[in-house]
């Protein structure tokens, strides 16, 4: 049974909406996916995108544009979809590939990589305006289709709510931004954030171009570099616990995490491709190793985390000639 409430306007919103899925399920159509994608317009963090399989049994009523639902309503959605969609994934793209590519070409990325994900592939898709090529089965453009088709509603769900979680934990590390209020679109306070610090790595700096941002953030290549991997493990499901973190008479550890259980420690070195001595893959030494291993047992003893096992990790990135992380390697340390 449904958490929210629901009213007649959601039921007749609902029915109307199931119209267009109905009309391809008389086609023979079975499996109809639905694709849609959400942040292209913020100033910060990747764009998202989502594809679905719903059922033909079951009403996933209050469904709607997810920009017109309650976030509260979006996240019980959320779970509902998750729990009985046939096939559901969730794919993005960063914003270092949205400044190489541009928003359209990274938002139809972000929704092949959604598609291809499925677990069952479907006899036809259903996107949110958008036209994607190569795909063995029909592929349709529905003008406001997350307005007008469940399928397609249910996958605008998935995105944003999944898009929102990940700018709320990217608020922790970089929580001058306000990320998980604004979520990264231009807001007056994202804006002076941005005047009074300027851009952190999640920044689109294609989009900055229309600002009148005239401070640029002097990171040092290491913060930067360690700002990039502590984003990217935060994408991948991991709970940052320590940044830096001095451990006296042994050394320092650069970002420490948890995730399924296990305590993850990760050393984080960039270097230039063009480096003489073998580029970021071959920075680490043996002697770091033995610091690495005895300052990771430090820690986990000193905040009692040594009933968990120990993941050693190592961040080999490689950089532009202006500092930024163009490749990362991440590699188990043995």
């Amino acid at each position: 049974m449904s958490k929210i409430r629901i009213s007649d306007r959601d039921r007749e919103r609902y029915e109307k909406m199931s119209q267009i899925e109905a009309s391809y399920r008389k086609q023979g159509y079975s499996l109809i996916a639905g694709v849609d994608e959400v942040g292209r317009g913020p100033l910060a963090g990747p764009v998202f995108a989502a594809a679905c399989i719903l059922p033909s049994d079951r009403k996933f009523l209050g469904l709607n544009d997810s920009k017109k639902m309650t976030a509260r309503r979006r996240e019980i959605l959320y779970e509902e979809i998750v729990e009985g969609a046939i096939s559901w994934h969730v794919a993005s793209v960063s914003a270092a590939e949205i400044d190489e590519i541009n928003i359209l070409e990274a938002s139809r990325l972000a929704m092949v990589k959604a598609l291809k994900g499925l677990s069952l592939e479907p006899d036809l898709a259903l996107i949110d305006a958008v036209s994607l090529k190569g795909f063995p089965y029909p592929v349709l453009a529905k003008v406001q289709g997350d307005a007008n088709c469940n399928v397609i509603a249910a996958a605008s769900v998935l995105a944003k709510v999944s898009r929102d979680r990940l700018m709320c934990k990217y608020d922790e590390l970089y929580p001058e931004y306000a990320f998980a209020s604004n979520k990264g679109y231009g807001t007056a306070e994202h804006i002076q954030a941005l005047q009074e610090h300027g851009a952190c790595p999640l920044h689109r700096r294609s989009f900055l171009k229309n600002f009148s941002i005239k401070k640029q953030r002097a990171w040092r290549t290491g913060e930067q570099t360690e700002s990039y991997v502590a984003s990217f493990l935060v994408e991948e499901g991991f709970r940052l616990v320590g940044r830096r973190v001095r451990i006296q008479n042994l050394g320092e550890l650069d970002l420490v995490a948890v995730r399924n259980k296990t305590l993850y420690v990760i050393e984080v070195k960039g270097r230039s491709k063009s480096d003489a001595f073998g580029g970021a893959l071959n920075a680490l030494s043996s002697r770091q190793v033995s610091r690495i291993k005895d300052c990771a047992s430090a820690f986990a003893i000193q905040h009692q985390l040594d009933d968990m096992p120990i993941e050693l990790l190592y961040a080999a990135c490689e950089l532009s000639q202006d500092g930024r992380v163009e490749e990362m390697h991440l590699v188990p340390i043995d």
